[in-house]
Formats: C-alpha cells, structure tokens, sequence
C-alpha cells in the first residue's frame, strides 16, 4: 500500500528459549523501567537504536525492552506514550493470530483446511485454496499491476476480496497480496460467528491489558484484516513480548506455543519482489545482505512496521 508512513514500529526479535511465565516480568497498566545497564546493556547500545530509528524522519516513537522492563523510551516531537499511530500491514500478524487461537478451541480445523470449508463464494476455481496458503501469501489470487492498492478507497473492502479470482495455482509463489487477509477475517467471522475486531479485543488484547486503540472498519463494517489497528507504542510493545513468550502471558497461554513456531518457519526465501517455493525450515533465520528469509505469518511484522522489542539482547 503506497501511503505515508504514519507509525515506524519496529519489530526485532532476539528470543531465548522460553522460561518459566511465572518468573518473568509482566506489564499491567504501568510499565516498570530501568536503566539498560540494569538489566545488562550498554547504554551505547540503546543510543545506537534510538539514532537508527530516528534517522528516519517518519519515526513517531520507540520503545526498547529487555526481560519485559522498558531500558529505553523516545519520543519525536509533538508525540507522548499516549500517542497512537497506525499499523498498517503489521495489524496482518495480530488478526492471523486469531485463526492459531481458532485452532485451539476448535472453530477452525486445521491450516491445511480449504478457504471453502468456510466460504461458500470460494466454492469455485479458488476450491483448492488453503488457510495456509492465504497466511503464507500463496493462495494464486489474481494479482494485477496496481496490486489491490484499489481495496483501500472501496465502500465495501470484503465485498471487493470476495471478487476477486484465480491467476495461478496455490502455493507456488509468494505475492503479497491484501486480499489474502482480507478473507481471513471472513474466515475467522464464519467459524466463530463474532467479527474480527470483538475477537481480537477479547482473545488477545483485553487479556494482555492493551487497552489505547482502535480498530478500522470499512464503510459497510467489515473489519480491515489486512490493516489498520491504531495503538500506542507500549501496547504495541505488549503484543510484541507476547509473540516474544511464545504466546503466553503471566501462565496464560492466549495464543498456542505451536501456531508461534510455525510463525518462525522460513516458507519463501526470495531476493526479489516474487519469490520461488522453498523447502520449509525450522530455523529462525534472519536477512540476508542479497536474500530475504520470509516467515509465515510474522513476515509483516518483519517487513512493513517496525517496532523494537529485545527480549534478550547479545
């Protein structure tokens, strides 16, 4: 989507394996925080952050944490902690979180289910067509030259995904493409029969006592799966070490520790704007000078916004 970046949130994960939840701080509605060298930083180090963040003028805030304690907060002028700013396609990552919770509870089968399980307009050429594959970015949509940049100024953004066809087979190339998470927000409506927004209100984000935000609908009230969750740098920062903790949150495990892994499998590995399907890996990766790793269902949070959270910091 070719529009000015509003939020630079930021998300760099450094992750340790996952320790007792109980012995682990967590935020409430006030965050502690403490001095980097407190928790084992160099206090260079955050300066260095904050000067690479803030080199780029669209930069609104960020935050910097280490074992769930903030060791560093900045703020460009005009903006506090209160302050929202829009995710974008980072907002992709916190609604296909909720098809792993769906999972969990039995509203949705599995990843490998086909879209038309739960959609009967997908009972057509599009009947092959995976949950996995529209996470992944695979799913063969029609993909045109302007991308689908059109859907952002249509009345009815859903009404607009729900027409668009098949251009290639599922699962052979990655295309990032907004429909694909568009219908996963139908998907998620069909097999829970509550809206996407309720639900990422009351599974995860009630739950982990982010509580500044808003949520985008569309003129006919379809929820923007593909985008636009307004938030405050530290509720945005909650959602961040939650997907650090591998989904739990004070022995609470809201999003399954299973759905977070497959979320670090490298799925595409491209040096361009399209890439060829890859064997899938279990290594977590990272980029590559010449290649891009992509990760199923994190790679917005990777690509798009970037929002720093450091759960453990070599």
């Amino acid at each position: 989507m070719k529009l000015p970046l509003i939020y630079l949130l930021s998300s760099l994960f450094i992750l340790s394996p996952l320790v007792d939840a109980e012995s682990k701080y967590y935020p409430d509605t006030n965050w502690e925080q403490s001095l980097p060298e407190s928790q084992g930083i160099e206090a260079k180090k955050i300066k260095k952050i904050m000067d690479l963040s803030f080199s780029d003028p669209s930069t609104q805030g960020v935050v910097v944490i280490k074992n769930g304690v903030i060791i560093g907060e900045k703020y460009a002028e005009g903006y506090t902690q209160n302050s929202q700013g829009t995710s974008w396609s980072m907002a992709k990552s916190y609604y296909a979180a909720l098809v792993g919770i769906s999972i969990e509870r039995g509203e949705i089968g599995s990843l490998d289910d086909p879209a038309s399980k739960y959609l009967d307009y997908y009972k057509d050429e599009r009947s092959k067509i995976t949950i996995r594959d529209l996470l992944n970015m695979s799913s063969g949509l029609d993909f045109p030259t302007h991308e689908h940049e059109k859907m952002f100024f249509q009345r009815s953004h859903l009404d607009y995904a729900k027409n668009v066809g098949v251009e290639k087979e599922a699962g052979l190339k990655f295309e990032y493409n907004n429909v694909n998470s568009m219908i996963i927000g139908d998907i998620l409506y069909v097999a829970t029969g509550i809206k996407a927004d309720k639900l990422l209100v009351e599974r995860i984000l009630d739950p982990i006592g982010a509580s500044n935000y808003k949520l985008w609908k569309d003129e006919k009230g379809a929820v923007l799966t593909y985008c636009c969750v307004d938030m405050t740098p530290r509720d945005y920062s909650k959602i961040g070490l939650l997907f650090a903790r591998n989904g739990n949150w004070e022995g609470n495990q809201i999003i399954p520790k299973s759905f977070i892994n497959e979320t670090f499998q490298t799925v595409w590995e491209t040096s361009s704007s399209s890439a060829t399907i890859k064997d899938i890996t279990h290594s977590i990766g990272g980029f590559l000078s010449t290649t891009t790793k992509v990760r199923f269902l994190i790679l917005v949070v990777n690509l798009v916004n970037l929002h720093f959270l450091i759960e453990t910091m070599m």
